[in-house]
């Protein structure tokens, strides 16, 4: 079976299971070699007043490429969504990106967590904001169509706030993008490897070549994984499946 065609199938409903479940509180990371056991214990992590210039420039050119205004993508998703109380839903979740109009379109095997079969959600200009339209974005709960799409894409907006000052972890570097709580982590390389939202949610990303190979989204109510089976352009004129 060709990628084409799978990506054709109506696949997973990993959309509905990574928002469904995204409601866990953020977590702050240790420093390494701190002074003291009680220096580490007060201080989590350490707070700086400049972020290194090769880091920061880095993180800016992977969110250009990310949000590219040219970029036409789609990709297919293995799901799976393992609640706290209830049974593990697991099925495909293809994705057709248009950077031009700032639309995703997303398309599910079956409802996973209660979510719908397939919508559009689309972006406003300069990533600040989303709509969605159908069935509703199935993340609208707990997280927004704008976020969600973020993390689809595997980097915040470019309209993203500049950031002023981090915290170095013990996995990277962190700081806010907006004046609400929304965070990103970046790895020593300047990439994304974590998004926290401003009700909790974190999600995790293993940054991959176009999307994230990766994405886990971990809350209060369980985590929902997708896992990348495929990715590739998207021509001009295919049309997507309908649900």
């Amino acid at each position: 079976m060709t990628v084409s065609s799978r990506l054709l199938r109506v696949a997973g409903g990993a959309v509905a299971g990574l928002v469904f479940f995204l409601e866990g509180a953020c977590s702050s990371g240790t420093p390494a070699g701190a002074e003291s056991k009680s220096a580490a214990q007060a201080s989590p992590s350490s707070p700086s007043k400049e972020i290194p210039s090769s880091v920061l420039a880095a993180y800016d050119a992977g969110r250009i490429r990310a949000w590219d205004p040219s970029r036409r993508f789609k990709a297919l998703f293995k799901a799976e969504a393992s609640p706290k109380v209830g049974a593990v839903g697991r099925g495909w979740l293809s994705v057709w990106w248009d950077g031009a109009s700032g639309t995703l379109t997303w398309r599910a095997s079956a409802p996973i967590a209660g979510g719908g079969r397939g919508g559009i959600l689309r972006v406003k200009e300069g990533g600040g904001g989303a709509e969605a339209e159908d069935e509703g974005s199935p993340l609208a709960k707990r997280l927004s169509a704008a976020d969600a799409v973020a993390c689809i894409l595997g980097a915040p907006p470019p309209s993203a706030k500049a950031p002023s000052a981090f915290e170095e972890t013990p996995r990277g570097l962190r700081f806010r993008i907006d004046d609400t709580k929304r965070f990103v982590l970046l790895d020593e390389h300047g990439t994304p490897i974590e998004l926290s939202f401003p009700n909790g949610e974190v999600v995790k990303l293993q940054p991959g070549e176009g999307v994230p190979r990766r994405i886990e989204a971990n809350g209060r109510d369980g985590r929902a994984v997708l896992t990348l089976e495929s990715y590739g352009p998207w021509p001009a004129g295919e049309e997507v499946p309908p649900r």
